[in-house]
């Protein structure tokens, strides 16, 4: 067996300043964030996605990749006064639409409760982490679901797919005093991946949602495949294969993983020799992780 130091590493002061930067550059090159590799429409789109594994739809840095900033082209391009006329939010909207609805990748708030993509190869973990066993009835007995979101799941159980504006009086949160109590628990649904949106009506405008269960049956059958600590790596490991460096701490509240599965999950990566653990950077707060090309 061997043996690892748990003091962290110390790179040498000098080389700071040329390390930070070739972890941007690192960043910048996967997650397109260079005018030569934008994504420059849906086919680009998607390819991105499958090549990073998960990203953010519109919100850039997070310490993953996000696909509006992928579009533009450069690091966190700022968020415009008239979103209507910004060509990257544009872009990104109609692709949040169009490939989720072909089930081409997967859409909705799961990381950092933010709107993200998921590739199809990289749901089941995701899924396998996120699922409580038993169904969402034993996860409200146990506390871990809110009455609107039981409410909302009972009515899509029974009815399948449909429109919010017929979730909100099946649950019985129409009125508009309870609106925010209602957008809570479509929020925490997308989070638990037990509901997401499949579909828009233009007539009176109105999101379509319907169950995990029914829209992604293939994902869950890949995620009871999997052990928790098999998904957590997959997950962990395409994180640092494309954001090259972070803290164990904040990649498990972003990508809502167990701390302790990302700890293993990244002592294995260690034993690998694909990264480092416990490597402290100025201008970093803490010890962080990042792939042993970047500590030689």
């Amino acid at each position: 067996m061997m043996i690892y130091p748990s003091v962290p590493l110390a790179l040498p002061s000098r080389g700071m300043t040329n390390i930070l930067d070739a972890l941007e550059r690192h960043r910048d090159h996967h997650f397109r964030r260079v005018a030569a590799r934008r994504v420059t429409g849906e086919k680009s789109a998607l390819k991105f996605i499958e090549e990073v594994g998960f990203c953010t739809g519109f919100t850039a840095g997070m310490g993953v990749p996000c696909l509006r900033e992928a579009i533009a082209g450069t690091r966190e391009p700022s968020m415009p006064e008239h979103i209507q006329h910004d060509y990257a939010i544009g872009m990104t909207w109609r692709i949040k639409d169009s490939l989720p609805q072909r089930r081409a990748v997967y859409y909705g708030k799961v990381i950092g409760r933010r709107p993200s993509f998921i590739a199809r190869e990289m749901l089941g973990a995701f899924l396998r982490l996120r699922i409580e066993p038993g169904g969402y009835r034993k996860l409200y007995l146990r506390g871990g679901l809110s009455n609107c979101g039981k409410l909302v799941m009972d009515a899509l159980s029974k009815r399948g797919a449909a429109e919010t504006r017929v979730l909100k009086l099946s649950s019985g949160y129409a009125q508009p005093s309870r609106r925010a109590v209602f957008d809570r628990a479509m929020a925490e649904l997308q989070e638990k991946f037990l509901a997401l949106k499949v579909d828009e009506r233009a007539d009176p405008f109105s999101y379509v949602w319907d169950t995990m269960e029914h829209r992604w049956p293939d994902a869950i059958a890949d995620a009871r495949k999997l052990t928790r600590k098999e998904a957590a790596y997959a997950i962990v490991a395409k994180y640092f294969e494309t954001a090259a460096f972070g803290s164990e701490r904040a990649i498990s509240r972003l990508l809502g993983i167990d701390p302790a599965l990302v700890e293993g999950a990244a002592r294995r990566l260690e034993r690998e020799g694909a990264i480092a653990r416990g490597v402290r950077i100025d201008g970093h707060p803490g010890a962080i992780c990042l792939l042993s090309a970047f500590t030689s």
